[in-house]
């Protein structure tokens, strides 16, 4: 028996081994490419077009909401695969301060909330009082109150008149605190903005306040474009952001600058594409 190998066949095996690991390398790196970390983040589980859109767990693929597609783009950006959950407002808050989650949106600045995860704070440079950096907002947003047609109930911006009943709002948000503190009235947080518009149609409630687009977006659904109408002043005007888990930015507070100042610029360069293509939505 022959058992003599010859250079060719040696060379010849040589070169399909190397051509074999490089395929074995490219592929590891493609499916460590493709499996990004997932960042996870909680929102509302009610549907609040423009801004996120979708009833319960799930949002739509194709137009998820201007929020969603915002913090999706700038997540990829930093090597992330975002991962959202939808619970009650009050249960993200919740998930964020016990660290189970990455991040919540969309949160307005509250001192009290600093306790329980990160905003994007300006640079020491610029200011020693933690105020957020309004340029990594996601979206600056008015709240408004919107009454029942012919009603004689009014807000002149600063103060309000002809009350007979009570004011609603979602529990837990910043606009309960406002009115609270600044006017000494307990808003009605029984229902969420949907039924409690609703009920401001059917002379239950003084006025409900949302924020002003999705509120004139669900009138709009609701078919109360004859009965309900938005007050000429507006509440309150405040920024959103997206918070970060201590437990996330504590372990590497640079990455998390990152996200946000993704957010930031994605916003800066999209938000008019954004708008005009929701505003289309059917």
């Amino acid at each position: 028996m022959n058992h003599k190998i010859s250079l060719a066949s040696v060379s010849a095996y040589g070169a399909k081994l190397v051509i074999i690991t490089s395929f074995l390398i490219s592929l590891s790196k493609a499916t460590a490419w493709a499996e990004n970390p997932s960042f996870v983040l909680c929102t509302e589980n009610q549907s609040y077009p423009p801004y996120f859109i979708g009833e319960q767990d799930t949002f739509p693929e194709k137009k998820p909401g201007i929020l969603v597609e915002i913090i999706d783009a700038s997540l990829k950006k930093a090597g992330f695969s975002a991962e959202f959950i939808r619970r009650p407002w009050k249960r993200c808050l919740k998930l964020l301060e016990q660290n189970k989650i990455d991040g919540i949106f969309a949160s307005i600045h509250l001192k009290e909330r600093e306790f329980i995860g990160r905003y994007p704070y300006l640079p020491v440079r610029v200011s020693i009082s933690n105020k957020p950096d309004p340029d990594r907002r996601l979206r600056r947003v008015t709240y408004s109150l919107f009454k029942k047609k012919g009603s004689d109930f009014d807000w002149d911006g600063e103060n309000f008149s002809n009350m007979r009943h009570s004011i609603g709002a979602s529990t837990d948000y910043v606009i309960v605190k406002k009115l609270k503190e600044e006017h000494s009235i307990m808003a009605n947080t029984r229902h969420l903005p949907t039924k409690g518009l609703q009920h401001v149609a059917a002379g239950r409630l003084d006025a409900y306040i949302v924020e002003s687009t999705i509120g004139n977006n669900l009138i709009k659904k609701l078919g109360l474009e004859g009965k309900l109408a938005e007050v000429k002043h507006p509440f309150a005007r405040y920024d959103w952001y997206m918070m970060i888990s201590h437990k996330f930015y504590n372990t590497d507070p640079h990455l998390a600058d990152e996200i946000w100042n993704n957010v930031g610029q994605y916003r800066q360069q999209n938000i008019q594409r954004l708008i005009q293509h929701y505003s289309n939505s059917p």
